[in-house]
C-alpha cells in the first residue's frame, strides 16, 4: 500500500469514527430536555478540555486576562487555561488533518495549499469563533433591552419595587437578557445586595447599554429619583442608538456588496462575455 492510499483509508477511518461518534452522541442527547442537554454538551467539552494538557509557554502566552474576560463576556464557564487547551488542540488536529490531507494528494500544489489553510483554520478558528460569540450576544442584548426597560417602567409605574418588578419582567422574558436577568435575580435571593448583583450582570453581559440601565438604576437609588421616569428617557436614547446602528450598518452595505461582485459575479461574466470572443479570435472558431 502506497502512502496516498494510505493516507485516503484513514482519513476515511476517522471520519467515520467521528461520524458514528457524534450519530450516537446526538441520539442519547435527544432523550435529554433542552437545558439538559445544553448542560451535559458543556460538561462533556469541558472536562475534555481539561484533559488536555498544552505545554507551560502555551499557557502564560495564550491564557490571559484579556481572554478571562472574553470568555465572561461569552457565557462560558470555562478557564482562561481551558480556551488555551481548545487552541492547542485545535491547533494539532488541523495539522494533523492537513497533513493527511496534503500526503493523500502526493504533495502537489492543492494539497499544499488545502492543508495549509487548514492549518490557519485550526489556529485563528477558536479565537474568531469566542469573538463572534461575544459578538452575537452583544447584539441581541442591545437589540432586545429596550423592550425590556419598557416592561419594567410600565410596571414599576404601576406602584411595585423594583426587585419585584424586576422579577416579574425577567420571568417571562425570552431570549438571553431575561436569562441574565433570571441570574441575576436568583443572586438577589441568595443575599447579595443590589448594587453588587448589577455591576457583575454589567460585568457578564458584553453591552455597553447595559452598562448605562446598570448605571441608571444604582444612580437613581443613590439620589432617590424616579427609576420610571428615568428609564423611560434612557429607553428613548437606546431606541435611538439602535436606530443609528442600523443607519450605519445600512450605509456600509454597498461597500461589503462590492466583494462578493469583484470576486464571483465579475470573473464569471467576464468568462460569459469575453471567452466567445477570445475562441474566435485564437481558434478561428
Amino acid at each position: 500500500m502506497d502512502a496516498s492510499t494510505l493516507g485516503v483509508s484513514l482519513t476515511i477511518a476517522g471520519l467515520v469514527g467521528l461520524g458514528a461518534y457524534g450519530l450516537l452522541t446526538e441520539i442519547a442527547r435527544r432523550r435529554l430536555p433542552e437545558a439538559a442537554r445544553r448542560r451535559s454538551r458543556m460538561e462533556w467539552t469541558t472536562s475534555t478540555l481539561r484533559a488536555v494538557t498544552p505545554p507551560d509557554w502555551v499557557r502564560h502566552r495564550w491564557a490571559l486576562i484579556g481572554v478571562r474576560d472574553q470568555l465572561k463576556h461569552a457565557g462560558l464557564s470555562w478557564e482562561a487555561r481551558d480556551f488555551a487547551a481548545l487552541r492547542w488542540l485545535s491547533l494539532w488536529l488541523s495539522i494533523i488533518t492537513g497533513l493527511v490531507l496534503a500526503l493523500a494528494r502526493a504533495w502537489d500544489l492543492v494539497g499544499v495549499f488545502l492543508g495549509a489553510a487548514i492549518v490557519g483554520v485550526g489556529w485563528f478558528g477558536p479565537g474568531v469563533w469566542l469573538a463572534a460569540r461575544v459578538d452575537r450576544r452583544q447584539t441581541e442584548v442591545d437589540l432586545s433591552l429596550p423592550d425590556f426597560m419598557d416592561r419594567l417602567a410600565l410596571v414599576l409605574e404601576a406602584g411595585l419595587g423594583f426587585e419585584v418588578a424586576l422579577r416579574r419582567t425577567a420571568s417571562g422574558y425570552p431570549g438571553l437578557l431575561g436569562t441574565e436577568f433570571q441570574r441575576t435575580i436568583r443572586q438577589l435571593d441568595r443575599g447579595l445586595n443590589r448594587s453588587s448583583a448589577l455591576v457583575e450582570l454589567g460585568e457578564r453581559v458584553p453591552s455597553q447599554d447595559l452598562k448605562a440601565f446598570v448605571a441608571a438604576v444604582r444612580q437613581a437609588d443613590r439620589l432617590g429619583t424616579s427609576l420610571a421616569r428615568a428609564l423611560r428617557v434612557q429607553t428613548g436614547l437606546l431606541r435611538a442608538r439602535r436606530r443609528r446602528r442600523a443607519q450605519e450598518a445600512s450605509r456600509r452595505l454597498p461597500i461589503l456588496i462590492v466583494f462578493p461582485l469583484v470576486f464571483f459575479f465579475l470573473p464569471a461574466l467576464l468568462i460569459i462575455y469575453l471567452a466567445p470572443p477570445l475562441l474566435h479570435l485564437f481558434l478561428g472558431r
